[in-house]
């Protein structure tokens, strides 16, 4: 008896477990144009009619195919076969769908047909969310604007729904490494992106035949990460749909921004850093999501803050109603020649050459490597992303010059995007200027956790280049993404500066010409400034400014400047001198000529010789000419 109901009793589980998995089941969706769309169905009884996510994909419907009781592999997404039905679907053009690309055709117009046909389904109930991230996101937008009625809600990440320039080229450079991935997916060529390499008039029109979101009325759930490609962007996105779309729905949108990689959404590890505080985020919010709007569940899913945002180094989510309108606060840090440090005291007046540029040889056959950071390569295994240490790969070489503050004794909050303004030369007409931004551990790891580069013939603007007069010296700017991070006590802000950044960011062959053609290779000596005149600076936002960098003592020495003078002879005292000081020129007899207590003499009725000038601080010798 007791055998009959253990066997009784295991039947029955198997049973239910097996009720529970849904069944494929391969269908065809007729479009408008009177094609088919092959397509999966996933199901547990197609007589039982309920909410429906649809999943549009370039990436293989057969990958998301049932693999034991895990769910569809191979992504984030909230699988619930008790109380929904699923649709995946290849996109016009890919894999199943091959066959029927259109070239131009608009993939909304799919998005909709999809939408519609699945609504006068058996097993549909009329009501349709998606799901999908990237390029799965890109499509929910475009499948939105065209408003399918049936259509109630979307959850797309880590995509912007505009297609920019600024996509494929970081102040001017061309994201070589993210533009040949696209274009190995099937997305974009190579070529067509590198045939407009300035802002143009196509630029310009593909960004405005893109702009979705005062066509969008229906509530949307996005999500990104601060080591995602374009985290700002996807921001941006949110605050157009906040501000754009639909009156009805512009409340109701949400947005979380995680301590996450493109292709890590949601995961513990990212890098060389973990995160366990961020796991699975995302598939639970989406569930609340779709179960909120899809099924009428009351989880007071519009409770639930706006914007959800984690602050890595404290490690702690916070909430907020809008990041782009956070009241903020800056730092300005200034690079100063002593120790390399970064200090909120600007370079002191002295002579230039007591303030001596730094030297980036950038030889274009030798570049430096792209490790970590937001990097796009799924083609190769060993192309790592996110917060990685670059001590070794990038920091120990010749071509790298490194600014950091002194060891942090409180913590030091960065919320928003920092600026780096920099005053630069070269010896060639055309070169690049990089920056990656570092938090240095106690145990001595460089942890990278972004990065940026300007094109110098862009200086004034990506629709038009000028080259650059050798030598001559411009100011630059160059934008990072936006972050969320605490330096830690113990910890260092740095920065790290070069010409190059490969492969994510294409090589500047420094010689001027047509860029992305071949031609001749030049090594470039580019010098970075930081002098009272010509101040680099960093500006970094926060939700509260801190101030409170170890100083460089960059003022220790007593100076005299220009030397040899003209006309007017100018003195630096030492940071503890007071405001006024003595000082006494005389020739090279020792005869005195003047005494003075100020930091500057007029020299110019002095005839050509040799003089000194002696203070507290020592003896000066100075050439008047």
């Amino acid at each position: 008896m007791r055998k009959f109901l253990y066997i009784f009793i295991v039947f029955s589980l198997t049973y239910q477990v097996l009720s529970y998995y849904p069944v494929k089941i391969e269908t065809r969706i007729l479009n408008q144009d009177k094609k088919y769309l092959n397509a999966d169905l996933y199901a547990i009884d197609t007589t039982t009619t309920k909410p429906v996510i649809l999943i549009q994909t370039p990436y293989n419907k057969n990958l998301y195919r049932l693999k034991g009781e895990s769910g569809i592999s191979g992504s984030q997404l909230p699988y619930d076969s008790i109380n929904y039905n699923y649709v995946i679907v290849d996109w016009r053009g890919f894999y199943s769908n091959k066959s029927i690309d259109s070239a131009g055709y608009n993939r909304g117009f799919d998005g909709y047909d999809a939408v519609e046909w699945i609504a006068t389904q058996k097993w549909s109930n009329g009501k349709i969310g998606t799901w999908g991230g990237s390029a799965l996101g890109m499509i929910q937008f475009q499948t939105a604007a065209q408003n399918p009625p049936h259509l109630v809600c979307a959850a797309p990440f880590i995509k912007d729904y505009q297609n920019k320039y600024e996509d494929y080229y970081y102040q001017g450079v061309l994201r070589k490494e993210h533009t040949e991935s696209l274009e190995k997916l099937g997305f974009i060529t190579v070529n067509l992106v590198t045939s407009h390499p300035d802002k143009d008039k196509s630029w310009q029109l593909a960004e405005n035949i893109s702009q979705l979101a005062p066509k969008i009325k229906v509530p949307m759930f996005l999500g990104t990460g601060w080591f995602d490609h374009y985290p700002g962007a996807v921001i941006r996105a949110f605050d157009d749909l906040k501000s754009t779309s639909d009156v009805n729905v512009r409340n109701q949108h949400k947005l979380v921004v995680g301590p996450w990689a493109h292709s890590d959404i949601g995961k513990e590890k990212q890098g060389d850093l973990s995160f366990p505080e961020a796991v699975d985020l995302i598939p639970e919010m989406s569930a609340k999501f779709f179960d909120y709007y899809l099924r009428g569940s009351k989880n007071n899913f519009p409770g639930y803050p706006t914007v959800q945002y984690f602050e890595m180094g404290s490690n702690k989510w916070v909430n907020t109603q809008d990041w782009s309108t956070i009241p903020r606060k800056s730092d300005t840090l200034y690079l100063n020649r002593d120790k390399k440090l970064l200090t909120t005291t600007p370079p002191p007046i002295m002579s230039p050459l007591a303030e001596p540029p730094d030297t980036i040889i950038f030889n274009p056959k030798d570049p430096s490597p792209t490790i970590g950071g937001s990097r796009f390569n799924p083609f190769d295994k060993n192309a790592l992303t996110g917060p990685l240490d670059i001590s070794k790969m990038v920091e120990s070489r010749s071509d790298v010059v490194l600014y950091s503050t002194g060891l942090l004794d409180k913590p030091l909050s960065l919320n928003g995007s920092i600026e780096a303004y920099l005053y630069v030369s070269t010896d060639k007409t055309d070169t690049d200027f990089g920056v990656r931004l570092v938090d240095v551990y106690p145990d001595g790891r460089s942890i990278i956790f972004t990065q940026g580069i300007s094109r110098l013939r862009f200086r004034e603007g990506t629709d038009k280049e000028i080259l650059a007069n050798p030598k001559e010296v411009y100011k630059i700017k160059i934008s990072l993404e936006p972050l969320s991070h605490v330096f830690l006590p113990g910890h260092k802000f740095q920065l790290d500066f070069s010409s190059s950044n490969y492969p994510m960011f294409a090589l500047n062959l420094n010689n001027g010409g047509a860029m992305y053609e071949a031609g001749d290779t030049l090594t470039a000596l580019n010098l970075i400034h930081h002098t009272a005149e010509q101040p680099s600076m960093i500006i970094i936002p926060s939700e509260k400014a801190t101030s409170n960098f170890s100083e460089a003592k960059n003022n220790t020495e007593f100076y005299v400047y220009p030397n040899p003078a003209t006309d007017m002879l100018y003195m630096n005292f030492p940071e503890e001198a007071l405001s006024s000081q003595a000082s006494i020129l005389y020739d090279v007899f020792g005869r005195t000529l003047m005494e003075n207590d100020g930091e500057s003499i007029d020299v110019s009725c002095f005839s050509t010789g040799v003089y000194y000038i002696k203070s507290q601080f020592g003896i000066r010798k100075f050439i008047k000419i």
